[in-house]
């Protein structure tokens, strides 16, 4: 049997710990800036954080192509915090366009990996 190309799995891992961390920063700018910083979009980020963590260590201690794609819908499903192109700012462009270029590792590991 063939074993998993270790630098998809490394890059997909990391893009997610990066995620993750680049998200958490952004939470703590929130916090520190925002009088009333809990609502929903907070919250989805926060999970989101919370998950990207967890598909991470998914994605290293058992690669799978369902582990990459989770981690997929992990980055897709926080972009529903910047809220319609209608709401959007500078803020929400650079966001839209990180996670993006985060996803990228993820996709080629949905790719390359086994769907074990």
């Amino acid at each position: 049997m063939e074993e998993p190309p270790k630098i998809s799995i490394l890059g997909a891992s990391m893009s997610l710990l990066v995620f993750s961390m680049l998200t958490s920063i952004a939470l703590i700018g929130w916090f520190h800036d925002n009088p009333a910083p809990w609502n929903w979009r907070s919250l989805i980020a926060a999970t989101c954080a919370g998950l990207g963590v967890t598909t991470s260590a998914l994605v290293w201690r058992a690669p799978s192509r369902g582990h990459a794609i989770m981690g997929i819908l992990v980055m897709l499903f926080s972009l529903v915090r910047i809220g319609g192109p209608s709401d959007w700012t500078w803020v929400s462009f650079t966001l839209v366009a990180v996670t993006f270029v985060l996803l990228m590792p993820l996709v080629h590991a949905a790719i390359v990996l086994r769907a074990d």
